[in-house]
């Protein structure tokens, strides 16, 4: 099951590269300001799994660089459901009291070199909202949307997807992380990586829609 566990957290780190070469392989994709907020999150994670990695090899506190990719993360999906959606005060008043929240939590209830659970928690849940929300809005469309044919569609699925399947890892992530032993902790995390690299195949998805109709 370790042996599982590793090759899955090795895919999980290199399935960002697809979504990221399929994006690069057509500049004129940084045209489109959704696609372009994608792109710096896709860029962002790899950089952030790269020093997690590296990090983790050295036996060196890795924790600190998820905490504050949650913080990044949140703020760029949210930028996209911003550009998506109608109501943008809401989606703005909601990132500035994230923030104020992640800071309350750093400072009063979970440190930085722990892994915070409240901010993954609640930036599952609003994000969940929101995708189920742009869902409805797609039902409703007239015009209807060919879901094949859209490629918020598949950014919006990849994001209900992968926060649906990960919210109860995360709310025990720092639980796990700091009583289990490091075997556990590690098949634990697989079944996040099995989502993360998922997630990532839906990008990948996204673009290469995108990227069709860009031809059209």
């Amino acid at each position: 099951m370790l042996q599982i566990a590793n090759i899955l957290l090795y895919v999980s780190i290199l399935s960002v590269l697809i979504p990221i070469f399929l994006l690069l392989r057509r500049k004129q994709s940084f045209k489109d300001a959704c696609l372009k907020i994608l792109g710096v999150l896709l860029f962002v994670s790899a950089f952030a799994d790269l020093i997690s990695f590296l990090l983790l090899k050295m036996s060196k506190l890795f924790i600190p660089i998820l905490n504050f990719y949650t913080l990044i993360e949140f703020f760029l999906l949210s930028y996209i459901y911003f550009l998506l959606g109608k109501n943008k005060k809401v989606v703005f008043i909601i990132f500035i009291l994230f923030a104020i929240f992640f800071v309350i939590d750093t400072i009063c209830i979970e440190p930085f070199y722990e892994f915070q659970s409240l901010p993954v928690f609640i930036e599952g849940s609003v994000l969940i909202v929101y995708s189920v929300t742009y869902y409805i809005k797609t039902i409703r469309a007239i015009p209807p949307i060919d879901p094949f044919d859209s490629y918020p569609f598949w950014i919006n699925s990849a994001i209900f997807y992968y926060f649906s399947f990960n919210m109860f890892l995360f709310i025990f992530g720092n639980y796990v992380y700091k009583n289990m032993p490091k075997d556990v902790s590690a098949v634990y995390w697989s079944f996040h990586n099995f989502n993360n690299i998922i997630k990532n195949i839906v990008f990948t998805v996204a673009i290469y829609i995108a990227r069709k109709n860009f031809t059209k």
